[in-house]
């Protein structure tokens, strides 16, 4: 029997028997099983386009609120599950998003505002991926209007909004600790980018309207950049102080700050090698007996620079304070230029006085290890004077 037909005699025999279905499965049980069968397969039909009909609505309605977002997740999490059912869920949700989308870039735009420039190359960044994913998810429907904005903007967002918020921020950054990571995520996103120079070449210059020799921050910035993602920042502005520094251009405020900042070494070569002799005075002034440091002060003497100073006297009282500290001493009489600046017979002096106390400390040294000996012999003495009276 067809198909059809032993459907047709099921409701027959269930017409006879007044819808008595027992009956009619004695009678037809393949004819039941095909009505069961058609009956589930109507009613998934109809949960399939209800709850479809009912997600499409939710779909449209999340289209109607997603320019009401009141923060940047929201709003995010929104569009992604925007695109994510835009594929699954008809034409008449992305004539929805058509509608909405001036409204829903606003927002967006509006949302993305107060946050630092690291936060906005990020976020600019994933949105403009959305917006491609979602030209992609969108295509099927064909409507040309919806899919070259968010092209357009996909691309615009990054080469026209961004650009100028990294703009605004490098013209009013003062470049200081605090903008290291910022700076350091403007080159790594410019290192991505076709063009990186349109974007680290007008922030350089901005950086290098500001005096490397007089500006801590600006020192405290450079030392602090990330070598890699600062890369073409770090590099420049390395090079540009390391020129100030080389040309003696540097602040005692600055200075001072290297000091405290393991950079004494550096402190001490740049006084060495100053040509500018008013410079050097300041910085005397200002340093000069002023750190517990005695190499600081060393290195004013070893400079070819003659000031005004009488610094012969200065190592006379730095020797006698501390005649005592052999090592201090031997540090000061090794130092360029000292020997110049006492003279040789004072010279030749002190190296006699510090010969005979290494000699005294030496006797010393002898007499105190030939007591400690005595000292073990007689305790060893003790003990076996001891152990004999034992026995």
């Amino acid at each position: 029997m067809a198909f059809l037909e032993s459907i047709k005699d099921v409701f027959f025999k269930l017409k006879e028997t007044n819808f008595d279905v027992i009956q009619a499965y004695t009678q037809n049980p393949d004819g039941v099983y095909g009505v069961v069968a058609i009956v589930l397969f109507v009613v998934l039909v109809i949960v399939f386009l209800i709850n479809r009909s009912i997600k499409t609505s939710s779909a449209v309605k999340l289209v109607s609120t997603i320019d009401r977002s009141k923060d940047f997740d929201e709003y995010d999490g929104k569009l992604s599950k925007l695109i994510k059912e835009l594929p699954k869920r008809g034409i008449k949700v992305a004539n929805k998003i058509n509608l909405k989308k001036e409204d829903i870039l606003a927002q967006e735009l509006e949302l993305l505002k107060d946050f630092n420039i690291k936060d906005k190359i990020f976020k600019y960044e994933q949105i403009s991926a959305q917006y491609s994913l979602l030209v992609k998810n969108s295509e099927k429907y064909k409507i040309d209007e919806l899919t070259v904005f968010y092209k357009e903007k996909s691309l615009s967002l990054l080469d026209e909004n961004l650009s100028n918020e990294i703009k605004n921020y490098y013209e009013n950054a003062n470049f200081t600790q605090d903008d290291v990571p910022l700076v350091n995520s403007i080159v790594a996103y410019a290192n991505k980018r076709d063009k990186v120079g349109e974007i680290v070449n007008p922030m350089l210059e901005q950086v290098n309207s500001y005096s490397y020799g007089y500006n801590l921050e600006l020192y405290k910035f450079i030392k602090n950049l990330d070598k890699e993602n600062s890369k073409q920042v770090y590099q420049e502005c390395t090079k540009n102080f390391n020129e100030v520094l080389e040309n003696g251009n540097i602040s005692e405020i600055l200075l001072s700050y290297m000091l405290k900042n393991d950079e004494k070494e550096v402190v001490y070569e740049y006084i060495k090698n100053l040509k500018d002799e008013v410079h050097l005075k300041t910085l005397y002034d200002n340093l000069f007996g002023k750190v517990d440091d005695i190499d600081v002060d060393l290195s004013f003497i070893a400079n070819d620079i003659k000031l005004d100073v009488d610094y012969a006297d200065y190592l006379d009282n730095q020797i006698t304070n501390n005649w005592k500290d052999m090592a201090y001493i031997d540090h000061i009489m090794n130092a360029p230029k000292v020997l110049e600046t006492i003279g040789h017979i004072s010279y030749r002096s002190i190296i006699e006085r510090i010969e005979k106390l290494k000699k005294d400390e030496e006797t010393n040294k002898t007499i105190a290890q030939a007591l400690e000996i005595a000292r073990r012999a007689e305790s060893i003495a003790i003990e076996a004077k001891a152990l004999a009276s034992q026995k």
